[in-house]
């Protein structure tokens, strides 16, 4: 049986890892979620499931790339990034989900024991490629985080002004110099 070129591997085995990964990120998720963020195919019924789904694909692309694209990863991992930043998970938790297409591509053992040297060594530089990509979405998510937080606080500042105004304390607060918001 002749050799299997990278290419061909991952042409052939493309699809399977995307859904093992797919599912690895669904896996942190409640049952019930899960299975409808995956099975739920409708983007306008299921953004959340539709922003995985496409950004899982995106982002494999990214990766198997001959070389890495900064821009283009940020691209794949924004709107996944976006939903993982909003919801209650550590970062670790939230952004772990990037790295684990290593180990899919390692636990398929036929396709790592009939690739060539060149072969493993592409391998290699995928795994590489999805430690840059989570360095890549954790700035993403810090700066998400950030602006989820400005909101918060610029939330809370409004309630308490109209508070003081509906309570007759103050007719109105001076203006906060935006740079004491950031």
């Amino acid at each position: 049986m002749p050799e299997e070129k990278f290419q061909d591997i991952v042409s052939a085995r493309k699809e399977k890892w995307m859904d093992q990964w797919l599912d690895a990120l669904m896996s942190t998720y409640p049952n019930e979620s899960a299975r409808f963020f995956k099975d739920t195919t409708d983007p306008f019924a299921n953004p959340v499931g539709s922003a995985f789904r496409n950004g899982i694909r995106n982002l494999f692309e990214v990766l198997a790339a001959d070389a890495y694209d900064p821009d283009a990863a940020r691209q794949a991992l924004d709107p996944m990034v976006r939903v993982r930043a909003i919801q209650e998970l550590a970062p670790s938790a939230a952004l772990g989900f990037i790295t684990q297409i290593k180990a899919i591509m390692a636990g398929d053992g036929k396709a790592v024991r009939h690739a060539a040297r060149a072969d493993k060594i592409r391998m290699d530089k995928i795994a590489e490629h999805a430690d840059q990509a989570l360095l890549t979405a954790f700035d993403l998510y810090m700066g998400c985080k950030k602006h989820v937080y400005t909101l918060r606080a610029r939330q809370a500042r409004d309630s308490v002004r109209q508070l003081l105004v509906k309570n007759e304390l103050i007719s109105e607060l001076p203006d906060i110099d935006p740079a004491v918001m950031e």
